[in-house]
């Protein structure tokens, strides 16, 4: 089994961000993971037998504003696991993609800090606002409602491997299906960047109270399974 797990990210205005930071992020995110794909599939291919996991993200099937480097490298290697997987079925070798929403960790939460003290003074005033005091905020809400923690993460991939016919994908948070799906019922683009376009710029209210009472409803449901479990039910 080879886990690929290592990525880096990256948001905020691409004016303010330069070619060599983009490449880094390409060379660890995509060409990281190629690189050892690439070593290990030809034994595989000799056993007809292995399993390659590849740490994705839900935005290597929907871009999200102002992180447009990281779903670039995660879209890339998410074509290339989709046109490898094919070949690799033909050898008995399974490859999944594992696709985490927000996960809770030091390194997640420093790029965020990072980037509410950056300068962001080579792209102009507007996008600038747009990015730290509504990209930013509505990040934390996020983050604060719908993210994951890296245990969970293990744990759904724990499954993944575990699995006798491994799928091919697998997202970990159900709560953003319905998100990736806007691609899918309307091949035009128009669905999925109209919802999302009103979401940040028409209805941000609508979309806080929302946030807040998803996680009045998971901090519920997390407090129900510590209960059945203190009472001995699995």
């Amino acid at each position: 089994i080879l886990i690929n797990n290592a990525g880096i990210g990256l948001i905020g205005p691409i004016e303010c961000q330069s070619i060599e930071d983009m490449k880094a992020i390409m060379e660890t995110n995509f060409f990281g993971v190629v690189r050892m794909i690439k070593e290990v599939l030809p034994d595989m291919k000799k056993r007809r037998s292995g399993h390659i996991v590849v740490m994705s993200s839900v935005m290597g099937l929907q871009g999200i504003m102002f992180n447009d480097i990281y779903a670039a490298s995660k879209f890339a290697i998410e074509g290339f696991c989709e046109s490898l997987v094919v070949q690799t079925l033909k050898f008995n070798v399974f490859v999944s993609m594992i696709e985490p929403g927000p996960v809770v960790t030091e390194f997640e939460m420093k790029i965020y800090e990072d980037a509410e003290k950056a300068d962001y003074s080579q792209t102009d005033p507007e996008t600038a606002e747009i990015f730290t005091k509504i990209y930013l905020k509505n990040s934390k809400a996020i983050f604060s409602s719908l993210s994951q923690s890296p245990e969970d993460i293990a744990e759904h991939t724990l499954r993944v491997i575990g699995t006798a016919k491994p799928p091919f994908r697998h997202q970990t948070n159900a709560i953003y299906t319905p998100m990736t799906a806007l691609k899918h019922a309307d091949p035009t683009g128009v669905l999925m960047t109209d919802s999302f376009y009103k979401l940040v710029f028409k209805y941000d209210t609508l979309l806080h109270v929302s946030l807040k009472a998803i996680r009045l409803i998971r901090w519920q449901a997390r407090k129900m399974r510590q209960g059945a479990r203190l009472l001995g039910f699995r």
